[in-house]
């Protein structure tokens, strides 16, 4: 399963539309409609939660952030903001969605990286 997931993150790293933003950006707030995936590509953010146990947290590790929302058509959980200048990979909520269903292993790879994430805030 991990070449299979291996090779299902190349093919969507892949199609992302590569962005850069500066230090200290909002890249989102919470409660705004979840309209983008974002993977972390090079950088530092401060993601911020207003319930749970972690308040907020520096994250400098590539990640997926809005997995959870894009699906279930939510408005993001938390606040995200650029600590250093960052690039990140972009995803249409559309896009990722339709991404989802192409590639046979994108939906327990996705599902994966959702609970990846959703371990740094607990």
């Amino acid at each position: 399963m991990a070449d299979t997931f291996l090779d299902t993150e190349k093919k969507i790293l892949a199609s992302g539309i590569e962005m850069k933003y500066l230090s200290d950006e909002h890249i989102f707030r919470k409660g705004q409609k979840a309209e983008f995936v974002f993977f972390l590509k090079e950088g530092s953010l401060s993601i911020h939660w207003s319930t749970g146990k972690i308040q907020s947290r520096v994250i400098d590790i590539p990640c997926f952030i809005g997995i959870e929302e894009a699906i279930d058509g939510k408005n993001y959980t938390c606040s995200m903001q650029t600590l250093v200048d960052c690039k990140f990979l972009v995803f249409e909520r559309k896009y990722f969605l339709m991404l989802m269903n192409e590639f046979e292993a994108a939906t327990p790879y996705f599902l994966q990286k959702k609970e990846d994430f959703n371990l740094l805030s607990s």
